[in-house]
């Protein structure tokens, strides 16, 4: 059970990073062997590439942040249930409509105080859709 502890706690850490935006932190968290699995299920590995994909996610949603509402915790892994939630503000402008939220659950696996893995469960179309819309939108409006 003390390694039960200690992974959760190595989650708890790795999700006050993320809703500290501190990529540092969150790369420093990172075991070599480090996975990422987004909502839809595309794979990801990588410092550099984890450490860029984290900065351009804090830059384009400012207020980003992982609400948790319960952790379960067991021998296979550490389970993070809330929201995820946030504004799309690539031009540094936090408009109401680009606000928002989804139900979100997470699965994180970590060894030795590193996390080994990290997925996303969450429907992030409503999330795409708001940046196409709003990406449409700025090309309409500077004419291109």
């Amino acid at each position: 059970m003390k390694e039960v502890t200690k992974a959760k706690l190595t989650v708890q850490k790795f999700v006050d990073a993320i809703n500290a935006h501190d990529v540092e932190g969150i790369v420093r968290l990172m075991s070599p062997e480090y996975v990422f699995v987004n909502s839809s299920g595309d794979r990801f590995t990588g410092e550099d590439f984890m450490r860029e994909t984290w900065a351009k996610q804090f830059r384009d949603h400012p207020d980003f942040k992982i609400v948790v509402e319960k952790i379960i915790a067991d021998e296979q892994g550490v389970a993070v249930f809330g929201t995820a939630e946030g504004t799309y503000a690539p031009d540094g402008k936090k408009r109401p409509e680009r606000r928002w939220t989804v139900p979100a659950a997470f699965l994180g696996m970590a060894a030795a105080g590193k996390m080994t893995y990290w997925e996303s469960f969450s429907d992030a179309s409503i999330v795409y859709d708001l940046i196409h819309e709003t990406d449409e939108a700025n090309v309409v409006e500077s004419g291109q």
